[in-house]
């Protein structure tokens, strides 16, 4: 008897939910079919972490993954305006259920370039959490950086997140000097040229060094000293 019981825990029951998210993603691809204008819609519902630990019946992992295969399959849509608070809850679950699993942070890098108003830019605020989560990781605050300087046109948040990739440990140089093209851009040279030197000073890279002396020759090109 507890070996059935077992098997219904751990097997039956996210077998279930595997179902029920079929059925729902199916529910959802057969309205975009359909779909010709632009108008909101609520493609997923808001989930609840503790609801979702109940029915993973020790198998948090297994759902995490589960959850992330069904973002990775809901593909956005131009005619929708997304619900936001609801992928986020889906997010919040899935890194809440495994705190290793990266993906939703990859997600919502993606899913924020579809939506840049009041709302879209909720998502940043769940970008933040992955720096607590993967320190060394400088790959998602620059993609962060470059939807925010591309989609949301926001040169201030493109800095802020270029930053935290440049000083991530095994930054690439390409990464490790872009703080000062967005500064630079922002046309404050002043701050460009000192975080260069900086940069140079603290560094024995040879790649490196190449990439900031080529920074610095090409800011003073642009912006010859008086």
């Amino acid at each position: 008897m507890p070996a059935k019981r077992d098997i219904i825990s751990k097997v039956l029951f996210p077998w279930l939910l595997v179902l029920m998210l079929i059925g729902h993603a199916f529910l959802v691809n057969t309205g975009w079919k359909y779909v010709e204008e632009k108008k909101p819609y609520q493609v997923v519902p808001t989930l609840n972490l503790e609801w979702m630990k109940l029915i993973s019946l020790d198998q948090e992992r297994f759902i995490s993954l589960l959850l992330s295969l069904y973002l990775l399959a809901a593909a956005p849509a131009q005619c929708y305006e997304w619900d936001y608070r609801g992928l986020l809850s889906y997010m919040r679950v899935i890194t809440g259920l495994d705190p290793y699993n990266k993906g939703p942070f990859f997600f919502a890098v993606h899913f924020m370039s579809f939506r840049t108003d009041t709302e879209g830019r909720m998502i940043f605020s769940y970008l933040d959490e992955s720096r607590e989560k993967f320190p060394d990781d400088w790959k998602l605050p620059w993609q962060a950086s470059y939807v925010a300087k591309v989609r949301f046109k926001d040169g201030d948040l493109a800095y802020h997140y270029a930053l935290k990739a440049a000083n991530a440990p095994y930054a690439p140089p390409i990464v490790r000097i872009l703080p000062a093209i967005l500064v630079r851009n922002l046309g404050d040279i002043e701050t460009a040229y000192t975080y260069l030197i900086t940069l140079r000073e603290h560094t024995a890279d040879p790649k490196e060094i190449e990439a900031i002396d080529g920074a610095l020759e090409q800011l003073e090109k642009q912006f010859p000293p008086q």
